[in-house]
């Protein structure tokens, strides 16, 4: 078995020229290996006449070709070898025909794909084209020169950097069942998705491919607009096999429907898109050949009830009520009008999830034309009904009819009386049915299941018109054997109206019959009075809610956060900034809870990185009390913070002389006029130079002033500098 992906640069092969007519139809697939090494199978199911085709033409391995999808690009090519081959069966196998025989032949191998190598966002493609189809194909022209190709697109392994997994669709084997004419004939087309991928059918014209008689196998080449067969005159997709019913396909299922007008043998194919939340993401297309046959007339088998005591036959609309002390059995008739023909019955009980009654017998063979042959449906003992709600039987009779079996049903609808079984009894902790509850008060009572037969028990609730835990309830399922209880807790939320009724209902079930249990039920009714709860509030220390900062001022923002409650209740006070995390920007702020009052401090000092190179920006902090006994009632209040950074200040005008003999009169050099430091602007250095260059003086912080005693008096230079401007000029200094 080949475990490479050969590229095309690097293809040598050996082409096959067997020239036969033999191919019936089938499909290619990709399936992922998620445990392998080698992490997908690639393949080739193929359906090979038996009896037309040469066995010359049954090849050893096929060459499956890949292309990519947007430019139609070689990527690579597989050799699949043949790993099984196999007769296709017949849904009825004593219906096969003497001119129809198919084997199913499958070609598969590993093969490790890189996802780098595949992640072409319009996907690719992979192809096998080979010739030639049967030659007694009646609805095309020439089918024995008429080549086949099949062919399949599947997505990228990688979309959006992430790996993408599929598998394409896996179909069941096809039955080789033939259609009679004038008869209407269904065959299972469709197909299962691993990925859970959703899946539409559609008819359309076979593939043909470029192979042909002279080149009966070809390596691929990458197109978008394949040739397609031929039809012969008057045929089309809408009439792949004409007749009263031409071939229609399911879209949802892939169920073929057909009732054929003429004998013949038909090609068709179906395409299989596969969707993936709604986006297409493959595409797989199955050929197939459908004979038709002159069949012998066949009619179904019948299916007849006379209920005790009418003299008509069942009709399907009708209740039959059996009373206690009724016979539990009762006739149903089944004919035939086909002699010697095996009858198979079958049954099931359609609205229960166990039958509870047997067929005595199910199976019969017809002696005479028209025979009539009956059996006895026996209800058991958990056969039975509740709240005249009837349980609905479905009788199925089979026959032995070719290609298919034809069928009959019968529903019969019967309401039995409970005959043995005690009613259970549920009832509460409540002196009566009706509760009045309150918002944000908590109710508690229990339910209380029994059963005087001591059998098993589960009790459950469910709200009218409302799921239990949507509302809060708090009621989980129990069982238990004679007798059973459990707790019910609920708080009503604050938005329950005044005057509102919920109603649930307590449900208590007899299993003795496991699929068809005795219930009973009873309800609570819970009215809603007026809440007593009176909402929290919250404010804060400020005068109006909107605070101003400038970056670089000595102090930062702060002020408290009060919450109040006039009920005494248990209340939290919580903050939250708008569309940004408070912790984040460094904003400090603890949430707090407790009775009636609460109070915790805010504090923030913003930094330049907020302004993000914009001169101001503004933050909504929402500050919320809320109350603990109630959850909905609450209470909020906003501040707008504005953070923005001073405009730039001109350098001050600096003295040119200094007098500093201590005389208390400009005996400094006065820096304290500096313009205040910027987010993009800030103070770097200062620095001062003799009139020889020399420097006399440094600093990075910046001073209060330059007061020089030990210099001599002369000429002196200056440079300030900050991070995007500088100032310089001359002083004079006096002694």
């Amino acid at each position: 078995m080949k475990k490479r992906f050969i590229c095309f640069i690097l293809m040598l092969f050996a082409i096959t020229q067997a020239q036969a007519t033999h191919i019936v139809g089938g499909q290619l697939f990709i399936t992922e290996n998620p445990n392998s090494a080698y992490n997908y199978n690639i393949g080739l199911t193929m359906y090979f006449d038996a009896l037309n085709g040469n066995p010359g033409a049954e090849d050893p391995s096929v060459n499956i070709y890949v292309f990519r999808k947007r430019d139609n690009a070689a990527v690579g090519w597989l050799e699949a070898p043949k790993i099984e081959r196999k007769s296709v069966t017949y849904a009825n196998p004593l219906c096969g025909i003497s001119t129809l025989q198919t084997y199913m032949i499958t070609y598969s191998a590993t093969v490790r794909l890189d996802a780098a190598s595949f992640d072409d966002a319009q996907g690719y493609y992979m192809v096998w084209d080979r010739c030639c189809r049967n030659g007694t194909i009646t609805n095309i022209k020439a089918p024995g020169d008429a080549g086949s190709l099949f062919y399949l697109e599947f997505p990228p392994l990688v979309k959006n950097n992430v790996s993408f997994k599929n598998s394409s669709p896996v179909f069941p084997a096809i039955k080789g069942d033939y259609a009679c004419v004038n008869s209407p004939f269904f065959f299972d087309f469709g197909g299962d998705d691993a990925d859970g991928d959703s899946l539409t059918y559609t008819i359309v014209t076979p593939m043909q491919g470029f192979s042909d008689k002279a080149n009966p196998s070809i390596p691929g080449r990458g197109s978008s607009n394949y040739p397609r067969l031929d039809w012969i005159d008057g045929i089309n997709v809408a009439n792949v096999i004409p007749g009263p019913q031409p071939l229609r396909v399911n879209a949802s299922t892939g169920m073929l429907s057909v009732t054929p007008g003429s004998v013949g043998l038909y090609v068709f194919a179906v395409q299989v898109d596969e969707y993936r939340n709604g986006v297409k993401i493959g595409s797989v297309t199955r050929d197939f050949q459908l004979k038709v046959v002159d069949c012998p007339k066949m009619e179904a088998p019948k299916l007849l009830f006379k209920p005790k005591g009418k003299t008509t036959y069942y009709a399907e609309n009708e209740i039959i009520t059996i009373k206690k002390g009724d016979p539990n059995c009762f006739e149903v008739i089944v004919t035939d009008p086909t002699i010697f023909q095996l009858i198979k019955v079958n049954g099931k009980a359609v609205n229960s999830s166990k039958d509870y009654f047997t067929l005595l017998p199910a199976e019969f063979r017809t002696s005479i034309v028209n025979d009539t042959m009956r059996f006895q449906i026996c209800l058991d003992e958990c056969f039975v009904t509740y709240d005249n709600r009837p349980i609905k039987i479905e009788l199925i009779a089979e026959d032995e009819s070719c290609p298919i079996p034809l069928t009959d049903t019968l529903n019969i609808f019967i309401r039995r009386e409970n005959s043995g079984n005690n009613a259970p009894k549920v009832t509460t902790s409540l002196p009566g049915d009706y509760v009045h509850v309150t918002a944000g008060m908590p109710v508690t009572f229990i339910v209380y299941g029994k059963d005087a037969d001591k059998d098993n028990l589960i009790l459950s609730g469910r709200g009218r018109d409302f799921n239990m835990g949507d509302m809060g309830m708090n009621f989980a399922s129990v069982n238990g054997v004679e007798a059973v209880q459990q707790n019910f807790t609920w708080t009503p939320p604050c938005n329950a109206k005044k005057g509102d009724t919920l109603a649930v209902d307590f449900k208590l079930e007899d299993m003795r019959c496991e699929g068809n249990p005795l219930p009973v039920s009873k309800p609570v009714f819970f009215i809603v009075d007026q809440s007593p709860n009176n909402p929290p509030t919250v404010h804060t220390s400020l005068t109006i809610p909107e605070i101003t900062y400038t970056i670089g001022s000595p102090q930062g923002i702060s002020f408290d956060v009060l919450g109040a409650d006039p009920d005494t209740n248990t209340i939290s006070l919580s903050a939250a900034g708008r569309g940004f995390d408070m912790g984040d920007v460094g904003m400090i702020f603890e949430g707090k809870s407790g009775i009636k009052t609460v109070t915790s401090p805010y504090s923030w000092n913003p930094e330049c990185a907020l302004l993000n190179g914009e001169a101001e920006q503004a933050f909504l902090v929402d500050f919320i009390t809320m109350d603990k006994s109630c959850a909905s009632a609450s209470d909020t209040t906003t501040v707008k913070l504005i953070v923005k950074e001073n405009g730039e200040q001109p350098f001050p005008e600096f003295p040119n002389v200094i007098t500093p003999n201590a005389d208390g009169k400009n005996d400094c050099f006065v820096f304290q006029e500096l313009p205040q430091d910027q987010c993009d602007d800030r103070f770097k250095d200062i620095t001062i130079f003799n009139r020889w260059g020399k420097q006399v003086y440094y600093s990075k912080i910046r001073p209060n002033d330059w007061c020089p005693t030990n210099i001599s008096g002369g000429y002196y230079y200056y440079l300030i500098q900050y991070t995007r401007r500088s100032y310089k000029g001359g002083l004079t200094v006096l002694k």
